[in-house]
């Protein structure tokens, strides 16, 4: 095994896996290759990696299917998850991130260099931190731009959980592909029921 850990790629198409499992052996990692969701699920259970780039469109069990097995089950459910999909739908990054993903980038959208960033970050903080570290912070409704937001978000009765009707927190990733200053993916989610918005 490299000292830098192992990356399960989850992906069914040849010319995808080649790229990644290049770049990521080249940067000095092991690497753990499967062209479908079973196959997937197999290698996350019986070889627990240190990271997971997981397909959604695959054959056998889909990617949500696989998502859903590795956080349901004790012996993967801490394993980090960073969905690589040409699915860019936003309810479908909604779906991921509500699921368990660590972090979700579309296909083109990102080069092979960032996505080894996302993941020597996710390692790297699981190594040094142990579990991901997440900010959750409230927002306040009548400062700068919370009214905008809500409205985007489509809260239409304030900063508050429809189902549970508890105050709803910011809660903000970081981000280690970005340069120079500290960034963050953010979410809405609720400390109760931890549904995301």
């Amino acid at each position: 095994m490299s000292q830098k850990g192992t990356v399960l790629i989850v992906e069914d198409q040849e010319g995808f896996r080649n790229v990644y499992e290049d770049v990521l052996v080249s940067d000095g990692y092991s690497v753990i290759l499967a062209v479908d969701g079973e196959e997937g699920w197999e290698l996350a259970r019986t070889k627990k990696p240190n990271l997971i780039l997981l397909d959604l469109g695959l054959p056998k069990l889909d990617g949500f299917e696989v998502l859903r097995l590795i956080r349901e089950t004790d012996a993967t459910k801490d394993i980090p998850v960073i969905i690589f999909s040409v699915m860019g739908e936003q309810k479908d990054i909604k779906k991921a991130l509500e699921m368990g993903a660590n972090d979700y980038t579309v296909k083109g959208f990102y080069t092979p260099r960032q996505i080894l960033s996302k993941i020597k970050g996710l390692v790297t903080q699981l190594d040094v931190k142990g579990p991901v570290v997440s900010y959750k912070l409230q927002v306040k409704e009548d400062k700068l731009d919370a009214v905008k937001l809500r409205e985007e978000v489509g809260l239409p009765k304030g900063y508050l959980c429809p189902d549970c009707k508890v105050e709803l927190v910011l809660e903000m990733f970081p981000d280690y592909v970005r340069q120079g200053g500290h960034w963050y993916s953010s979410r809405l989610s609720c400390p109760n029921c931890a549904k995301a918005f």
